[in-house]
């Protein structure tokens, strides 16, 4: 009895197994294959994904070409810059050189790039640096209808641009949101490289909020490494949902995969001023800044490296009236901190011109805050006149300061313009200025602020002479210039 019964339950067990076994193995086979179908079925969603994205953005998108007359005097352009300084000089200006030194050649120069459609009634979106200079802007619609484009407005701070044609039943590209994209994602890049019109090609989002390219004020890119090419500026960078996060701008050579986008988010701040005006009215606090460096930090006392120097405070601005200067630490707008440059400029342009802003500061290692009205920021043109002064002298200056007197080791002088930079060949170079000079007076007059000094600059006939009354190291003396 013990005998059957064991053979019945080892029989039993034996059934369970192969049974077992049998399931295991169908469970297995199903296993292999689901995952397979799986894949491709994902693949031939995420084909179709961007087919869709292609279908919906690319109407919406337009091939831009420029005119441009190009003139050059051939001797001035090539014999006097290569041969200027060489034993060969005189012999090319005798040798056929004043006959031709006169002569002009004039010639056309085309161009292309790429744009978008953001309004129905004809505003499209581009680089300025596509359209720049342009005596002639055509236009051609995928649907291959073409027009001479009028320039409504530029902004070479950002580098767009926002061109008008006068054409009906367009199709309007829909614009994202920039802020809400993550490293990783999906990026459709679409575009005339090289003249090939209507290109689609695609990577992710590489990274977020570059700068230090060297492009202008407000860098803050999308780096992507969906392929941009020359003739892609101008055109969109798409998501998934084919939605507008970027214009196309750049790219780095001889770098590949390195592409770079301005977020659609700082498109659309200043897309209206565009259309209503040509320019953008930005605000402005009236000063210039700077990162701060380990070396500025312990001259400042500062422990944390996040916040952003004031070099220096712009004579009849909001930042004057404030009482902000030279050396001040800027670490917080309404209260958001700020870490740098890039960071402070972005939440100053959130606001608007003439809103008060509250500015969380460290000036002589103590916290403070200062409430300071934003004015419209000036033309690049009234800021270089603002800072003629400078140029005129070579050297780079600001308003005395506790800090800048600490800093240069300055003593016994409350009041004047300090040098910070001084330019190698230049007037303040032969005059024997330096680093730390305290400038006391300027042709006799005296010199307490950058207003009185920019005056006096103005004033000044260096044919004539500059006399400077200057302070350096405990010590009063003058120099003096003639050109």
């Amino acid at each position: 009895m013990g005998n059957k019964t064991t053979k019945r339950f080892v029989f039993s067990l034996s059934i369970i197994a192969l049974l077992f076994g049998l399931f295991f193995c169908m469970g297995r086979d199903k296993a292999d294959s689901l995952p397979k179908n799986d894949q491709l079925s994902t693949a031939r969603s995420l084909g179709q994904a961007f087919v869709e994205v292609s279908k919906k953005v690319q109407p919406s998108v337009v091939n831009v070409t420029t005119e441009k007359t190009i003139t050059i005097k051939p001797w001035e352009k090539f014999g006097e810059e290569f041969f200027k300084g060489s034993p060969f000089e005189e012999f090319f200006r005798g040798f056929g050189a004043p006959r031709e030194r006169g002569k002009e050649f004039r010639h056309r120069q085309r161009s292309g790039g790429s744009g978008v459609i953001v309004d129905k009634e004809g505003y499209i979106l581009t680089n300025n640096h596509v359209i720049e200079g342009a005596d002639k802007v055509k236009v051609r619609l995928n649907d291959g209808r073409e027009f001479t484009a009028t320039v409504k407005g530029q902004d070479s701070r950002t580098d767009l641009a926002v061109l008008h044609i006068k054409a009906k039943d367009l199709p309007v590209a829909t614009l994202g949101d920039s802020d809400k994209i993550e490293v990783g994602e999906w990026a459709i890049a679409i575009g005339s490289p090289f003249g090939l019109e209507h290109t689609v090609t695609v990577g992710v989002i590489s990274a977020k909020g570059r700068s230090g390219l060297g492009t202008g004020t407000y860098e803050d890119f999308i780096q992507t490494d969906a392929s941009i090419n020359p003739g892609n500026s101008g055109g969109p960078l798409c998501n998934i949902d084919g939605e507008v996060v970027g214009i196309n701008a750049m790219i780095i050579q001889p770098g590949t995969g390195i592409g770079f986008a301005i977020p659609i988010n700082m498109a659309k701040q200043i897309l209206s001023d565009l259309i209503k005006t040509g320019k953008v009215v930005r605000p402005w606090l009236g000063i210039s800044v700077q990162d701060l460096t380990p070396e500025m930090m312990e001259h400042f006392k500062i422990k944390e490296k996040e916040g952003v120097l004031i070099g220096q405070v712009y004579p009849n601005t909001g930042a004057e009236k404030a009482g902000l200067a030279s050396g001040d630490i800027i670490k917080s707008v309404d209260d958001r901190p700020v870490k740098n440059v890039g960071e402070l400029i972005k939440e100053i342009q959130k606001k608007k011109v003439g809103q008060k802003v509250k500015l969380g500061l460290v000036r002589d290692g103590k916290a403070t805050v200062i409430e300071i009205t934003t004015s419209s920021m000036p033309e690049k043109a009234e800021l270089q006149k603002e800072k003629e002064g400078e140029e005129k002298l070579g050297a780079r200056v600001q308003e005395l300061t506790p800090q800048l007197a600490t800093h240069f080791r300055i003593s016994g002088i409350k009041q004047g313009v300090v040098v910070i930079e001084v330019e190698d060949g230049s007037l303040a170079d032969e005059m024997g200025l330096k680093e730390g000079d305290v400038i006391l007076e300027i042709n006799r007059k005296k010199i307490e602020s950058l207003k009185d000094f920019e005056k006096a600059m103005k004033d000044a006939n260096i044919e004539k002479g500059v006399l400077f009354h200057i302070h350096r190291k405990g010590s009063s003396f003058f120099l003096t210039f003639k050109q």
